[in-house]
């Protein structure tokens, strides 16, 4: 689609848009309708504007909105998990060692995902 043919689907106007375009601020809604029209989930407009990407969403039924997970997004959540929960629990231990543990984590979740499908 290109910028008209989304501010005419999310019922905005062309110079409304352009603002959006431009990272000039407009109301939440604005970005709800533009997020509606490009299948993306909530707040990624926000996220965009951050400079990360949007998270594309499915419509499932009516009100109800499912984004995929990709193994790259638990992965680095699984790597932020593990680096907190080790810094929390473990006041001696070195970055070094972290990232070992962070790494035999995800090596052990990827032996787990390969095992489960090897048995479907």
């Amino acid at each position: 689609m290109n910028k008209i043919d989304v501010a005419k689907a999310a019922d905005i106007t062309i110079n409304t848009f352009m603002k959006v375009e431009d990272a000039k601020p407009v109301r939440d809604l604005t970005y709800g309708k533009i997020e509606t029209v490009l299948q993306w989930a909530p707040g990624s407009c926000h996220e965009v504007l951050r400079g990360g990407d949007p998270t594309v969403a499915e419509r499932l039924t009516e009100g109800v909105v499912s984004s995929p997970v990709t193994s790259d997004d638990l992965e680095g959540d699984v790597e932020q998990a593990v680096t907190n929960a080790a810094i929390a629990v473990a006041d001696g231990m070195s970055a070094a060692d972290i990232r070992k543990l962070k790494q035999r984590v995800i090596d052990e979740l990827r032996r787990l995902r390969q095992s489960r499908n090897v048995g479907n």
